[in-house]
This record gives structure tokens, sequence and C-alpha cells, in this order.
């Protein structure tokens, strides 16, 4: 791999500051879900509790638009031949995969505990549901999700699989043009996607499918080919998410909202020279570094602490205001931890599945930690 420039580690820097902005806010909006922090909700205002608390969910779509961001800059000198597509979706795989079955595992025995305990009315996951969760499979089979979070990885996984076949597609145009094709192929799909956040179209082609998504992903696929420096491309990248933004607004779609900022957010972020202040400070990027395994734990790490916390302080703005802080302390340190016996790993594990590129592929920086 080439070397990293001061330009790289600058969009690397954004990049793990937006994934440590979308998982602090995916576990403060289950705080609220998970009803653990009542007499705190109460006492603030209506609108920072809408803000802070409820609306995390839309961590969810900066997620998605970040990970096309990371997806398209892996692959734009990557030839998409059978071979490289294949190791692509492989690459990630094993990527998401040990962190996530180790997830899994967690979310089975704390389901299992609560049953020996009489205090789950949730049946506790057969062997065909727990397979199902293991291949990404639990949307398309219908499977209730293991833990909440669960549903987005199978999204993740038919978003790669599609990209591949996307790129191998644009691909098979060899000659001097081939770009130029992969460009026409991602705009084209890109457009396409918009078909479903307008409610142009509803159907979404099978259960669990991927497609009514689409556009978030592709958002981050433009913003990406924005990295390369074009006026035509940043413009390109702009214009959509902000195109995306415009149908959230227009048709009460938040996770298009969330979307379209995250993407329009980005591009103008990315050309700032020097550093971003608090946003390259060293927590955030730390925080950033061990995203996945936050968003993967945080639920059963929380509802499990508040289980106990709640046996020696009932609940008042106080007791409620340090268990806000020891819960998000407790999930960084959890995940911190998972980080280190399972995301690692799995990252070299992915990196030794390498792809086949020509003699005029431009190395790039290796941006898929996440």
């Amino acid at each position: 791999m080439g070397g990293i420039t001061t330009d790289d580690k600058h969009r690397l820097a954004l990049i793990d500051a937006l994934r440590c902005f979308a998982a602090f806010w995916v576990v403060l909006y289950h705080m609220s879900e998970g009803n653990h922090i009542p007499t705190l909700l109460a006492a603030i205002p209506s609108w920072v509790k809408a803000a802070v608390f409820d609306a995390g969910h839309l961590g969810v779509p900066i997620f998605f638009v970040l990970s096309g961001i990371v997806m398209a800059a892996t692959t734009f000198n990557v030839p998409m031949n059978r071979v490289n597509a294949a190791n692509f979706v492989a690459r990630r795989f094993v990527r998401l995969a040990p962190p996530y079955y180790a997830a899994v595992a967690l979310g089975v025995s704390v389901i299992a505990t609560k049953h020996m305990f009489g205090q789950s009315d949730i049946a506790i996951p057969s062997v065909t549901d727990i397979l199902g969760h293991l291949l990404f499979l639990q949307g398309f089979l219908g499977i209730n999700n293991i833990m909440t979070v669960f549903w987005t990885l199978c999204v993740e996984v038919q978003f790669y699989i599609a990209f591949a076949l996307l790129l191998w597609l644009a691909d098979q145009a060899r000659g001097k043009q081939t770009f130029n094709a992969r460009n026409l192929a991602i705009w084209t799909s890109a457009l396409l996607a918009l078909l479903w956040p307008t409610g142009l179209v509803q159907s979404i082609g099978w259960q669990g499918g991927f497609i009514g998504f689409w556009f978030s992903f592709m958002a981050g696929v433009l913003c990406a080919q924005a990295l390369n420096g074009t006026a035509q491309s940043r413009s390109i990248a702009v214009g959509y998410c902000a195109v995306v933004l415009l149908i959230g607004v227009a048709t009460n779609n938040t996770f298009a909202i969330a979307a379209g900022l995250t993407g329009v957010a980005f591009c103008f972020l990315v050309t700032k020279s020097a550093t971003l202040g608090f946003v390259s400070s060293y927590p955030v990027q730390k925080i950033g570094l061990i995203s996945y395994s936050l968003y993967l734990f945080h639920s059963p790490v929380t509802g499990s602490f508040m289980r106990v916390f709640r046996r020696f302080m009932p609940t008042s703005i106080a007791s409620d205001l340090l268990a806000t802080v020891l819960i998000i302390a407790t999930c960084i340190l959890f995940a911190a931890i998972a980080y280190v016996l399972f995301e690692r790993p799995a990252i070299a594990w992915s990196r030794r599945i390498k792809f086949k590129r020509t003699d005029t592929a431009v190395p790039q920086p290796d941006v898929t930690s996440n």
C-alpha cells in the first residue's frame, strides 16, 4: 500500500468522528427507548429529548452513508473482475463477522439468563434462528433479531454484494473507458435509488431487502468520488445529497434527511485543510475506531448494567444522570475490550484477502477499519 498523505489522514479523521457521533446517538436512543432514565428524560425540555435521545436511531443512515464512502474509496482503483468482486465481499464478511458473532452469542446468553430468572417473555433463539443470524439472513427469513441493531448488518451485507456486482458489470466494458463506464453505472444506480425515498416505488423486492436504503449507500459512494477533487464529482455529490435531503423534507422521511445532511456535511468538511479541532481529538478518534463494537454491544451492556444499577439506586434525576455517565463509560470500556478481542483480529484477517491490481492502479490508503 502507498503512504497516507495529510489529506488522507484528514479524511479518515472526519470519517471516524462521524462514526463516533453516530454510535453515541444510537446509544442515547436505546437509553430512552429502554426507559432506563425516565426521570431525567421527563425533566429535560421536550426538544432536547427529541433531538438528543429519541432521534438517535438516525445514527443508522449516517453509518450507511459512511459505509458507501469507505467501500467506494477502497475499490476506486481496483479492477472489479470476478476474483476481486468475490474478494471484496469476502473481505467485508470477514471484517464484520467475528465481532457480530460475538454479539450474537452475548445476545443469546442474555436472553437465556433472563429466562432462568423468569424475567423475559422473548423466546430463546432456536438453532435455526441462530444459523439465520450467522449467515446474515434473519431479515430475509423473517427471523426476529436477537438484538434490534442486527437488522442493519443484513442490509450492509446486501449493500456489499450489490456494489460488487454493480462494479463488476461496469468493468465488463473493458478498455480505456472502464472508469467512465463505472461512473455511468454508479450515477444511474444512484438516480434509480431515489425512486424509493420519493415513494414512487414501494416494493423492496424481498423480505428484508436492501433496496429501500440503497440511496443512502449511494450517497456515500458519490461523496467518495468527490475525494478526487474535481469540480464535477464534488458538484454531483453535493447535488445528489441535497436532493436526498429535500426529498426527506418533502416526504417527512427523517432517514433521508439524516442521510442527505451527512453527505452534504462530509463534502464540505472534507475540503477543509488543517484539522477539525475537537473532531480530530484523541477521544473522538478512538471512539470512532471502536464504533462498530460500541454499536453491536451497547444494547445488552446497557440493559444488564441497568438491571443491577436499579437494585441499589431508584430512579431520580440525580441517579439517572449518574446512570447515563456510567452507562456510557461501561459501553465504551466493553467496546474497547471487544475491539481488541474480536475487531482487531478481524481487520487483520480481512486484509490478508488481497485484490489483484493492474500495473496502472494507484495504491489507495486502507480505510477499511470499519
